[in-house]
């Protein structure tokens, strides 16, 4: 008899492992302060955006309202400050006929109930302003005609009204050769307001109207801590 040979079982294959997948390791320090920084840009550019797109869209209804009541418009008869040939433009707070009041209000807080409008002196030095908030009044006598006062005295009342701008704390001067106040800063107003009204300075009904116009128009002076 041919005796038959035991066939050795097969050995199992020996299971391949898999390489572990390595976790992410989550870094401390400044690379997540990174991180929420390029968040927060994002954040601040969508916020931006969405403004801008607003603005436009805002826009566009204005001048498809003002193309239906105004048909015939000839647009050379508006002043534009989109139209390149216009020269002679500055740029201020959209809340200034608030501010105005509010000063001339305020000012007798700071001259003993005596009322000083000293509101249009401001207006004059934010239409003479630049982006730098700084002003040069090298005529005085110019100056103050533009801000209403004529006669003998108007130098005179030009030079109270921006010392009572500058006690309020709206602006601070420096002697020039051309005056005691040539040289003028503007400080940013929505600052000067929220510090006059923490002490008790303005009244409650105008501090609201300004503060629901600021809220308005998106600006947070108002509420920056």
């Amino acid at each position: 008899m041919i005796s038959k040979k035991k066939t050795a079982p097969a050995k199992k294959a020996t299971p391949v492992k898999k390489a572990a997948t390595p976790k992410p390791v989550l870094k401390t320090g400044a690379a997540p302060a990174a991180a929420q920084a390029e968040v927060l840009v994002g954040i601040g550019m969508l916020n931006e955006k969405q403004a801008r797109a607003r603005r436009n869209g805002a826009a566009e209804s204005n001048l498809k309202m003002r193309a239906f009541l105004w048909p015939d418009l000839d647009e050379k008869r508006l002043w534009l400050r989109t139209d390149k040939t216009r020269k002679g433009f500055t740029t201020m707070p959209r809340t200034m006929a608030l501010i105005i009041n509010l000063i001339d209000d305020v000012s007798k807080q700071v001259t003993n109930g005596k009322a000083v409008p000293a509101g249009r002196t401001y207006l004059v030095l934010w239409c003479r302003v630049f982006d730098e908030g700084f002003v040069r009044i090298d005529n005085e006598a110019v100056a103050a005609l533009e801000a209403g006062y004529a006669g003998e005295r108007n130098v005179t009342t030009w030079r109270q009204h921006l010392a009572v701008l500058r006690d309020l704390g709206f602006i601070d001067c420096k002697d020039g050769p051309a005056g005691p106040h040539q040289y003028v800063l503007l400080y940013n107003p929505y600052q000067v307001i929220r510090a006059l009204n923490a002490k008790g300075m303005i009244q409650q009904s105008t501090y609201t109207a300004l503060y629901q116009r600021a809220i308005d128009m998106r600006a947070t002076d108002l509420t920056e801590a």
